[in-house]
């Protein structure tokens, strides 16, 4: 026999922590991470902008220089490299620079 009362669904509510020492993960957070890891995130993910980018504007100065032909294209690819290497080494300064 069925009765005829109304049974509520059973509800879960998530709710955030109320932990205030736990700081909210925001877009950025998920990404980087949070703290120390953060700061080495950063320095990583500068190291390996500064290489493709490099690397990228290299091969378009040089596809440039071989369709114009009238510079040299070693001297412009030290230029275009003189850009980004003081941010590679600068971060690996910091890297391995770190005192704990």
């Amino acid at each position: 026999m069925s009765s005829d009362k109304l049974v509520a669904p059973e509800t879960r509510i998530d709710r955030p922590s109320t932990d205030k020492l736990q700081p909210a993960q925001g877009q950025i957070s998920k990404i980087i991470g949070s703290g120390e890891n953060a700061q080495n995130s950063i320095v990583y993910k500068t190291i390996g902008w500064s290489f493709f980018s490099g690397f990228l504007f290299s091969i378009i100065v040089f596809a440039y220089i071989a369709y114009k032909g009238d510079a040299s294209p070693v001297d412009s690819i030290k230029s275009v490299w003189s850009i980004f290497v003081p941010v590679i080494t600068l971060s690996l300064g910091y890297i391995f620079g770190k005192t704990k």
